[in-house]
């Protein structure tokens, strides 16, 4: 069997449009993964409120106790 080696137009343009589509594909992965990326630092940035919310509570809670505490050893005082 012998195979035909010239060149020829539509050999080229199968070659570029192969090599389009690969680009194209890679380009489309990499926006892929910079989207999941964001999703990912936003996920975290949220994490990381609702933690601070919960500490800025439970500070806010040991605050009031200790007010408490202060209001009833004045009472005491006076």
């Amino acid at each position: 069997m012998k195979l035909n080696t010239n060149i020829s137009l539509e050999n080229i343009v199968t070659i570029i449009t192969l090599i389009c589509s690969i680009t194209l594909a890679f380009g489309f992965m990499q926006y892929d993964i910079d989207l999941l990326k964001e999703e990912l630092e936003l996920k975290a940035d949220k994490r990381e409120l609702i933690s601070d919310r919960k500490l800025i509570t439970y500070k806010l809670d040991v605050m009031m106790e200790d007010i408490t505490e202060i209001k009833q050893i004045l009472k005491e005082n006076k």
